[in-house]
């Protein structure tokens, strides 16, 4: 989005690498890469956390205890002490108004020969007291010319207002602020702006280059609530561009070939006649949606987004049974095995009495040479499996239809090569996610996909009830599982960890199946799961959970996709703080698959 000027025969561009700034060496081109800065373009997108007014001196006789100030003094006196592999450097400067005390506890000795008795300096940072003078630790400091003691010159950390930005360990804010104001000098007459006039004149907004200048050395303090012109115009200009990639991806996708698909030998009504249940009107819409895309003969790339347990694996397998009838195979792709089981069992009991050949093929399926054969002679005409799917030696006859669930756990590279296993003509592409996003964000987000909402539950789905429960409140939470489980329903209870760290003050999943088990709950049959465990381990334990041999099932995350169970109805999270929200919410869907009521419990590690 923005130009090159030749130099001299030499290309100078913002899509330079960092390290040709000046003052860049490969120590700190790392340090600068660790925070996602590798170009000098990274470096103009790098905003600032937060700005400082440096603009005006206080009088070291009116600073005030806990507030940051801006000053100058004249050295006065200079004192390191040293213990052992241990230095402080103290630093008194005086303005005649009083006298401040400069502390430094690290590289006393490398800051020591800065400062000469006598030499001027500017001094920024936060008033504590020490010894009965007001003191600042480890403060900005920069050397003054004793020629414009009269005035506050200005530079990258004085004399303006000044920004900070996002720290790692061995980069300081004035080296920051030093390369930063670098790479916007080597920048400015270079940048162009893909905005027009006009769209900047309705927009209100400044121009680029206007905008870098602003966002980096503002002319005032940005407000507090809100954003800036100059930012407005970063933001609007990230999401227009991303809105412009994805346009035209979309556009690109649809010059794509793929086999028309269309359902004609009454399989489809004979399929959702058998369900055991009737659709909702999202999970009828959603499907019209997709049979609309299977009969085009461009690719349909489709993304359907529903809470957990809404349906959508209902429809996937649906748009399977047109593809079959159409003669072509489809393939649902699953980030775990535990999913990818429970889409397989369910499409061998919807598909199978249709005549629909279902297979399965993960890393460690053990027949696995026959499922391939099977795959490449098209015997298997629905295949479910994990990312074993995309690898190397799984061809397929005629695949004409890609489902991926959960489809933010895989990356675009991984789903191209899927699509790649097609023949001539580009496979159909359906994705599903339960990530709750909102629907503005969602469209933003993925704007190279038409977009299915499916938010109507099963008849006879109950809301689940979510509350936080304290630490002092153990208790009753294990009163309250004794109550579920002697009302003959399950609980799942979930832990971070598989095995106790050293370094985390956390509770496990084997630690606390040992403990509980024996101690609390030695009355009933406590399953565990985690990931560690061999496939046909975690297959055992689950389907045993399923059949109610286990009424409490203690695990890690690994059960937040993929397990159904009707009759578990309390949902039990140790630690929520450690998980993020997107993980609570599909954990917390592991529950109210029935039609009981069903609870989560997250337990806050307060007292």
């Amino acid at each position: 989005m923005t130009t090159t000027k030749e130099h001299g025969g030499s290309t100078s561009s913002i899509y330079a690498p960092l390290r040709e700034v000046h003052g860049v060496g490969p120590k700190l081109a790392e340090l600068f890469s660790r925070k996602g800065v590798d170009t000098v373009e990274d470096a103009l997108y790098f905003i600032p956390r937060d700005y400082q007014d440096r603009s005006h001196l206080t009088p070291i006789s009116g600073l005030k205890l806990n507030e940051s100030a801006t000053l100058k003094g004249r050295v006065i006196n200079v004192m390191c002490t040293r213990r052992g592999r241990h230095s402080r450097l103290q630093v008194h400067l005086s303005d005649g108004t009083g006298t401040v005390v400069l502390i430094w506890f690290h590289g006393a000795t490398y800051l020591e020969k800065d400062f000469k008795r006598d030499s001027w300096f500017l001094v920024h940072g936060e008033v504590k007291y020490f010894g009965g003078l007001p003191s600042i630790t480890h403060p900005d400091y920069e050397a003054l010319d004793p020629d414009t003691l009269s005035q506050l010159p200005k530079s990258a950390n004085f004399g303006r207002i000044v920004p900070l930005y996002s720290e790692t360990e061995g980069l300081t804010q004035k080296v920051i602020r030093k390369i930063v104001a670098q790479a916007l000098k080597r920048s400015l007459d270079q940048l162009g702006d893909p905005l027009p006039q006009a769209l900047r004149n309705r927009l209100q907004v400044p121009t680029l280059r206007e905008s870098f200048i602003s966002v980096h050395f503002p002319a005032e303090i940005p407000p507090v609530e809100g954003y800036s012109p100059a930012i407005k115009r970063i933001i609007f200009e990230e999401f227009f561009v991303l809105q412009l990639g994805l346009g035209l991806k979309k556009q690109k996708h649809r010059t794509m070939n793929a086999l028309p698909l269309q359902e004609s030998k009454g399989n489809l009504s004979k399929f959702i006649k058998g369900l055991p249940f009737v659709l909702t009107g999202d999970q009828t819409r959603a499907l019209e949606d997709i049979l609309g895309d299977l009969r085009k003969s461009e690719a349909m790339v489709r993304l359907i987004q529903g809470d957990v347990g809404s349906g959508k694996t209902v429809v996937a397998l649906a748009a399977a049974v047109v593809a079959a009838t159409a003669g072509a195979q489809s393939t649902f792709m699953a980030p775990t095995e535990i999913l990818a089981i429970q889409h397989l069992k369910s499409a061998k009991t919807w598909l199978e009495p249709l005549g629909i050949k279902v297979g399965f093929l993960a890393q460690a399926t053990e027949n696995k040479a026959e499922v391939l054969a099977d795959i490449a002679s098209g015997k298997i005409q629905v295949i479910i499996g994990t990312h074993a799917i995309f690898q190397k030696g799984v061809e397929f006859k005629n695949l004409g239809l890609v489902v991926v669930d959960e489809q933010h756990r895989f990356g675009v590279e991984q789903r191209g090569q899927l699509l790649k296993k097609g023949s001539a003509l580009i496979p159909h592409l359906l994705m599903m996610t339960a990530t709750p996003i909102p629907r503005t964000l969602a469209l933003t987000l993925y704007g190279d996909l038409d977009l299915t909402l499916v938010k109507e539950k099963p008849v006879g789905r109950k809301p689940i009830l979510t509350r936080v429960i304290r630490e002092r409140d153990r208790p009753q939470l294990y009163s309250r599982i004794r109550s579920v489980v002697g009302r003959g329903e399950q609980v799942y209870i979930i832990y971070p960890l598989v095995d106790v760290s050293e370094k985390l003050d956390l509770k496990s999943a084997t630690e606390m199946h040992a403990k509980l088990s024996k101690e609390v709950f030695p009355m009933y049959s406590v399953a565990l799961l985690h990931g560690r465990m061999k496939p046909d381990e975690k297959e055992r334990t689950l389907r045993e959970f399923k059949e109610g041999k286990h009424q409490i099932l203690i695990s890690t995350t690994v059960i937040e996709v993929g397990i159904d169970v009707a009759n578990a109805t309390l949902m039990v999270i140790e630690h929520p703080e450690r998980l993020g929200l997107s993980q609570l919410h599909q954990l917390r869907g592991r529950v109210g698959r029935g039609e009981k009521s069903s609870e989560c419990l997250l337990v806050a590690d307060t007292h």
